[in-house]
């Protein structure tokens, strides 16, 4: 159905008709219906807002009105019918814009709290008439009156403004001077609810208005013994001291003795707003109440706080005392452990000490026997032979260690000497490199050789040849190739170049090394005229250069009783592996 759905609107003229042509007997019952067309749509839409303006503009909103001032003990359905009705007006009222706002504002709605308030008076009465026995009817009566109580309140929520004319009814007054206990609940909270909804509206009341109100919520303190009045009564005033901060100084200069009053209401149920209602009492205003309210919040996690750490300090110094009893226990039995290893040993060594004095025994006896046995001419030969094999057993054990002391003294010298050579290999290598790039030409530098006369002659012969052979003219793309050719013939001679110099300076340094070991050795004498002078020309004092040469002549020799194909490649094979090869080691 659309909002403009003529359904609707037949539905609302429909009930109209049946209203204003029925009796007024039978209003209540045709007006209950309104309900179901309010179901009918959601609540808070546009279509929800239409449906109440037609309500109001065919005048059911004022038969509902009109038709709560009836008795309903004669009508069907009696107050329950009367509780709908009341439901039914303050959900009508709740979000409708009329046209005319006027009669709305100041006129039905102040009526419809007054006729909601007569109401709910009536019922209260009839529910205080009704005896205890008649329980399924008292629960009945209570039930229609919440919901009327509702109703007023949603109306109040509706319309803030409302509160002022509930509050200063006369009905309110009267309904709040009950002693019955279920109703006086009800108003109670409806009391602090409307407050809640209005927080001025305290401030706009007659003195002696609120003096009425209040004198009648402190009285049910004193004069109820009820926990759940007490409980009504004191969140009554918590609430309303919340929202209207002035009645706190009130409570505490027109109410004096209400702080010795409260005391009795102890242990009741409800401690929490007793003791929020006390402390209100004890600072006088709402601020000094905030602040014992901080104030003892901060108390109470600071003793929560301090209990914690308490109780984690003495966790830890459990913990540490039973670490500390561990580690005592742990050092004793490590202390027992190495006693008991000791005891063990120096039984092991008594036993020891035993065995041997009873094997030196044991042979003193043997050598006795045989001594016994023996000529006595061969006896002082044997004694002496013994004596000779003795010591010589002696001398062995005493040179393995001494042999086995020096041992680890002489791989430590080995593993220096080593380091050593591969040093001098490493730092020779360098040098070597070094050097060969000092003998290298610079490239602005001439090749050897070309020296000005013989450059003049090759100019001399380039321009001979160029007149004898003069160029072809050629186009610019075979000039592009010619060029490009002789660009790459350059570049392929100026990378080559600079190896062909470093092998032109190494076959020089070669050269003079032959040169100076051939004078070296023409010079040398013959073995028979060889002095110690002219050994120590051809002797190294340096135990690695001396091992390198013995090991250098090795390879040498085995390389002469080599096959010609075990010799290939040998200037470019590394001394490990020339080593492996031949089976040799150059230490």
């Amino acid at each position: 159905m659309t909002g403009n759905d003529p359904l609707e609107d037949r539905r609302v003229e429909d009930l109209a008709n049946q209203v204003a042509e029925t009796s007024d007997k039978n209003v209540p019952a045709l007006l209950l219906a309104i309900q179901e067309i309010l179901d009918s749509v959601v609540p808070g839409s546009h279509k929800a807002a239409k449906v109440k303006k037609d309500i109001w503009n065919y005048d059911l909103l004022q038969s509902v009105l009109l038709a709560l001032r009836q008795d309903f003990s004669l009508i069907q359905g009696k107050w329950n019918t009367a509780a709908s009705l009341a439901r039914i007006l303050a959900h009508c009222a709740v979000g409708l814009e009329p046209t005319d706002t006027y009669e709305y504002h100041a006129i039905f709605l102040p009526e419809a709290a007054e006729r909601l308030l007569i109401l709910s008076r009536n019922i209260q009465f009839r529910y205080m008439k009704i005896p205890e026995k008649t329980l399924t009817l008292k629960d009945d009566l209570i039930k229609d009156f919440k919901e009327a109580i509702e109703a007023l309140q949603w109306l109040i929520s509706g319309h803030v403004f409302l509160a002022i004319y509930v509050l200063r009814s006369n009905y309110l007054l009267q309904m709040l001077i009950t002693d019955d206990k279920e109703t006086g609940i009800v108003i109670l909270s409806m009391f602090q609810n409307a407050v809640r909804v209005n927080p001025e509206v305290l401030k706009t009341l007659d003195e002696k208005v609120v003096h009425s109100l209040l004198d009648e919520v402190i009285y049910k303190l004193s004069a109820f013994t009820d926990p759940e009045i007490g409980a009504a009564a004191t969140r009554a005033l918590v609430n309303i001291s919340d929202v209207h901060q002035p009645l706190i100084r009130l409570l505490y200069t027109r109410y004096k003795g209400l702080r010795p009053l409260l005391s009795r209401w102890t242990g009741k149920g409800f401690g929490r707003d007793l003791k929020r209602l006390l402390a209100l009492l004890d600072s006088g205003t709402a601020q000094q109440a905030e602040m014992k309210r901080l104030h003892q919040a901060a108390r109470a996690i600071q003793a929560v706080w301090r209990g914690f750490r308490s109780r984690r300090q003495l966790r830890k110094a459990n913990n540490a005392f039973a670490r500390l009893q561990k580690g005592f226990r742990e050092k004793q039995e490590k202390r027992d452990l190495r006693a008991e290893k000791e005891k063990e040993q120096r039984e092991l060594q008594h036993q020891l000490l035993v065995s041997r004095r009873h094997a030196i025994r044991h042979t003193r006896q043997k050598q006795l026997d045989m001594i016994s046995a023996m000529a006595p001419g061969k006896v002082d030969k044997y004694l002496q032979m013994s004596q000779i094999a003795s010591a010589v057993k002696i001398q062995a054990l005493w040179r393995g260690i001494i042999e086995r002391r020096k041992l680890g003294l002489r791989k430590a010298t080995a593993h220096q000497v080593r380091a050593a050579i591969a040093i001098q290999r490493v730092v020779r290598r360098f040098l070597k490199r070094l050097e060969e790039k000092k003998r290298e030409p610079l490239l602005f530098q001439p090749p050897p050789g070309l020296t000005e006369e013989r450059r003049v002659d090759l100019q001399r012969e380039i321009d001979q040849h160029r007149e004898a052979h003069p160029p072809k003219p050629l186009s610019r793309e075979a000039q592009q190739e010619l060029h490009s050719e002789a660009q790459e013939i350059l570049g392929r001679y100026l990378s080559v170049r600079m190896a062909h110099r470093k092998n032109y300076q190494r076959r020089e340094a070669l050269l003079a090394t032959l040169e100076t070991d051939v004078d070296l050795l023409s010079d040398a004498p013959k073995l028979h005229d060889l002095t110690e002078r002219d050994m120590h020309k051809f002797t190294s004092h340096s135990a690695p250069i001396a091992a390198k040469a013995l090991a250098n002549h090795k390879e040498q020799m085995v390389m002469l009783r080599q096959p010609w194909w075990k010799k290939l490649n040998a200037a470019e094979r590394t001394e490990e592996e020339v080593g492996e090869d031949y089976d040799f080691n150059v230490f």
